[in-house]
């Protein structure tokens, strides 16, 4: 059993390597169904967009809401 590691890092030797993914499992004596699947899940995981949470100061939130406020009670008169 390989690690997911060492699976993605086959993956990434593959694609570098020039060979088709049938050479490609013969030298790993992989079954080439099974790296397919290794294939696909590296795939995914790049596809996965890597989200970042952004905080912002209290402040921030408060000037806008005065900002909000400002603009609606300009906007009635």
């Amino acid at each position: 059993m390989r690690t997911s590691e060492e699976k993605m890092l086959a993956v990434e030797a593959w694609r570098t390597s020039g060979l088709s993914q049938n050479e490609y499992c013969k030298t790993l004596e992989v079954k080439r169904i099974t790296f397919a699947n290794w294939v696909s899940r590296n795939k995914r995981k790049k596809a996965a967009p890597n989200f970042v949470r952004v905080t912002h100061p209290p402040y921030t939130c408060l000037a806008a809401l005065e900002f909000l406020i400002l603009l609606k009670n300009n906007n009635s008169q």
